[in-house]
This record gives C-alpha cells, sequence and structure tokens, in this order.
C-alpha cells in the first residue's frame, strides 16, 4: 500500500484531495464534461502512478474553473 503523504512536507498537508466520483457529484457535471475540461482546457488534476485513477485538488479546481469563461457559474463552487 503507498500513501500520497510519502513524499510531501508535513508543513503543506493541509490540500483537500478528492477523487473523480466524488468531483463529478459535487460538481454535477457528466464524466464526457470532466474529460474534456482535462483535455481540451487543461483542468489541473493528478494520475495515480501505475493506476488510471484521477484525483483532484479541490482548491486547484475552484481557482480553475474561476478562471474559465464559458463554463456555467453553477460549476465554480462545490458545497
Amino acid at each position: 500500500m503507498f500513501s500520497l503523504w510519502d513524499n510531501v512536507d508535513p508543513d503543506k498537508r493541509d490540500v483537500s484531495v478528492v477523487g473523480m466520483k466524488k468531483l463529478l457529484n459535487q460538481l454535477g457535471i457528466s464524466y464526457s464534461t470532466l474529460y474534456r475540461w482535462i483535455t481540451e482546457k487543461d483542468m489541473p488534476h493528478y494520475k495515480v502512478k501505475g493506476s488510471k485513477k484521477l484525483l483532484f485538488n479541490w482548491d486547484k479546481v475552484q481557482e480553475w474553473l474561476e478562471d474559465q469563461s464559458g463554463i456555467p457559474k453553477k460549476h465554480t463552487r462545490y458545497p
């Protein structure tokens, strides 16, 4: 088993990381929309090495959404 925190400075561990399913549910978007945002609009994400799993930092996603034009405002805030 691995830990995402193995190589992270203990003083910088206040990161809120979520998986793809939670992000899809929180933003109310489809998988195809998320995939398009990642591939065409460079949405920030992390790929787990040796896996297809994607992880997202809430803060970076929020900043990215606020900087995008053409994305409905309902997707620029999460609960």
